[in-house]
């Protein structure tokens, strides 16, 4: 239900004072008093340059005799009067800027970065000293002067020493420039790779951007997705649970600022959630991903998020695996370094890389109720045509969360004026293909589970199969068999037999049967060398299975299904993880999967015990044989004469596959004579089958 109650004031979640904010017209004019500053100390420096010859032409003398007794320090007195009035100036700009600051309204820029990297009253200075060449030219133009050198940087440590002058201890300003100091520390200085202190020192362009009070919805290296179209929280649709966990956690007020962890499946809502507490703070989202090959990437990503203000969501299914220790310690580090609030969004089954004492919320599959109450929100939100007939079937047939369903009625909502059935199951097909494109195909044409020959104790296992399907919520719902079924709910198979016996053809008639979509996994694309990667793809497998209640098929399962064998190498350790991961993703898999395999014995027993059926295809009998050969002579193919199709099933051992290949290869002996099909030509196709498979006589089974 949607959740009425008032939520806490989120300081806990951003370490920023509740109250409003300066607007940008009044940010600029701060920045212009500043200005001002930057200009006053620039010329006091030019003065006491003129007034020790530093700067100037030496009139008579040694040669640089003035500028070298200007830099040891020496008063020359040689412009006395404009030093006094650079000084005086300087004391009348300082006020009135400080004035113009303390009449401002709101929260100012530059407060707010003060508040968030604890910087102090000198690191203030600096962040003006140092971005005031790069927005204004004529005090690029200043500082040049006062450095007297050209080919050097704009700033650089000692103009900052020259600008500041004897109010400031070198030393101190040193210590602030420290890569261990907050302004190098967080990025928001950045150093050239030179020495100092004639290394030049430049702002990041988000720190300008803060300073200008820009509208900071756009990550400047193209990397990050910032949200900025969050939901006020008062909107979603929360369970009970899962919002008085949230409001407990932001009224705590940790010391340190609070991190939140949201497991849940694709599309149940989790950036939404996290975006609508982003909100909340009065700050943006923003998408973190983990690459394992550039850490310094993510480590930049989480300083850019930093310096804008923006409260970082980090990928934590993603390219983080389990068993990669150096890159786990490296993400969990970089997030304990992060100085504001962050977030992390899992899969149910996520582990995150980060130190305790974050706050972890579960976001729980949607009973078909609450998936019904989604879809007629949303149709109505979307202003389109419906009927309560159609929003049960949708929620019954697709197990998707809020997410999900939102993005398939915006979908359809383009261009449509009403929802029907197809409309969605096409939608949402799309939506499986686009998850499951790497590593798995849709298989399109599936054969009718009419023509199906099987023995009669196979087509009652199937028909318990249907039966399951189709009566699962009435079970384990209706009838509480969940408390007793607590893992192992979905419907898995292990189809073991001789090739050409009919498993991926069962498998497809199944899918017809039952009216949904079947995907044939493709194991060389699923399994991969990088440690976690297969248990990357195989998560986004399951989870799609899931959500839109497709069959999954791993044709010849042996090799990603096999036995643990004992850990000799690191290459045996990984596969071990990978089917450890499988058992327990078996466990909790609310889908339909089917194991195909010729031969079984390679399977580890763990899985075969976790499997809801297991049902052998032996090679037919004579009896299924020539029914086999009438089902695929089709009435519309040309025969001569009778065809004795019991003497073949009776000489021949031959599989529904090897049945299928002798008549298509009787069909185009056929066709490449130019007459009619007969028992001939059936003769020829079957030794033609045979010779194909290595054997030198028509006798015996061809595997």
């Amino acid at each position: 239900m949607t959740v009425e109650a008032p939520w806490p004031a989120p300081l806990a979640l951003s370490p920023r004072r509740v109250g409003p904010r300066c607007d940008r017209k009044q940010a600029l004019l701060l920045l212009e008093s500043e200005r001002t500053v930057a200009v006053a100390l620039a010329v006091r420096a030019i003065a006491e340059a003129w007034d020790t010859g530093r700067l100037g032409v030496d009139g008579g003398g040694l040669p640089h005799e003035r500028e070298v007794l200007g830099l040891l320090g020496v008063r020359q007195g040689l412009a006395g009067e404009r030093v006094r009035e650079a000084a005086e100036s300087l004391t009348d700009t300082l006020r009135q800027a400080r004035d113009v600051e303390a009449n401002t309204p709101g929260r100012k820029p530059l407060e707010e970065l003060i508040e968030e990297f604890a910087l102090s009253p000198l690191a203030r200075m600096l962040i003006m000293l140092i971005a005031a060449p790069v927005m204004w030219g004529e005090v690029a133009e200043l500082y040049q002067i006062v450095g007297n050198g050209k080919g050097r940087e704009v700033v650089d440590e000692h103009l900052l020493r020259l600008l500041l002058g004897p109010r400031v201890n070198p030393h101190d300003l040193a210590h602030e420039l420290d890569p261990t100091q907050p302004l190098r520390w967080f990025g928001l200085v950045q150093l050239a790779n030179a020495p100092r202190p004639f290394a030049g020192l430049t702002p990041h362009p988000l720190l300008l951007a803060r300073l200008r009070n820009e509208r900071l919805d756009v990550d400047p290296e193209g990397e990050l997705t910032v949200v900025t179209d969050a939901l006020p929280i008062e909107r979603l649709r929360l369970p009970a649970g899962v919002a008085e966990q949230l409001k407990a956690a932001i009224a705590r007020m940790p010391a340190h600022p609070m991190r939140i962890v949201v497991r849940g499946r694709e599309g149940s809502g989790r950036r939404t959630l996290l975006a609508s507490l982003a909100r909340l703070a009065s700050r943006h989202l923003a998408m973190v991903r983990v690459d394992r090959t550039a850490i310094d990437l993510f480590e930049r990503a989480l300083e850019r998020c930093a310096i804008a203000g923006w409260i970082p969501c980090v990928d934590g299914s993603y390219g983080i695996p389990a068993d990669d220790h150096v890159l786990r310690d490296a993400v969990r580090r970089a997030i304990a370094e992060f100085p504001g609030p962050l977030m992390m969004r899992c899969d149910l089954e996520g582990q995150p890389p980060i130190d305790a004492g974050y706050t972890q919320i579960d976001l729980p599959d949607l009973s078909e109720l609450e998936r019904f109450e989604i879809w007629k929100r949303e149709i109505v939100a979307a202003r389109l045509a419906e009927s309560g007939e159609t929003i049960s079937s949708l929620a019954a047939r697709w197990r998707i969360g809020p997410g999900t369903i939102h993005r398939v009625v915006a979908h359809v909502a383009d261009g449509a004026q009403a929802i029907t059935g197809a409309l969605i199951d096409r939608a949402v097909s799309q939506h499986l293909e686009r998850r499951l494109g790497d590593v798995a195909e849709r298989v399109k044409r599936l054969p009718l589970m009419a023509d199906m020959v099987l023995p009669t104790d196979i087509m009652d296992s199937l028909t318990e199969f249907l039966a399951r399907m189709r009566l699962h919520r009435k079970v384990f719902d209706e009838w509480g068999m969940t408390r007793v079924a607590t893992t192992g709910r979905g419907i898995t198979a292990l189809f073991q037999g001789p090739p050409g016996t009919g498993k991926t053809m069962v498998a497809g008639a199944l899918a017809r049967e039952l009216g949904i979509e079947l995907y044939r996994v493709d194991l060389s694309r699923v399994m991969s060398k990088w440690i976690g990667e297969t248990e990357k793809n195989l998560a986004s497998v399951f989870s799609a299975a899931e959500e839109g209640q497709a069959i999954i098929l791993f044709d010849e399962a042996d090799s990603l299904f096999s036995k643990r064998t004992e850990a000799k190498s690191s290459s045996d350790r990984f596969a071990n993880l990978e089917v450890n991961y499988l058992l327990q993703r078996l466990d909790s898999f609310l889908g339909i999967a089917i194991l195909t395999t010729n031969f079984g014995a390679g399977i580890d027993a763990a899985f075969k015990r976790r499997l809801a059926f297991r049902i052998h295809f032996p090679i037919p009998d004579e009896e299924q044989r020539e029914q086999l050969w009438r089902s695929h002579i089709p009435p519309t193919l040309p025969t001569a004469g009778d065809l004795d199709l019991a003497d073949l099933a009776k000489r021949y051992p031959l599989t529904g596959g090897s049945v299928k290949n002798c008549v298509m290869r009787a069909a185009f002996l056929a066709a490449a004579e130019d007459k009619p099909l007969d028992q001939a030509l059936l003769m020829r196709a079957i030794r033609l089958e045979y010779r194909a498979a290595g054997k030198l006589s028509e006798t015996g089974p061809l595997e």
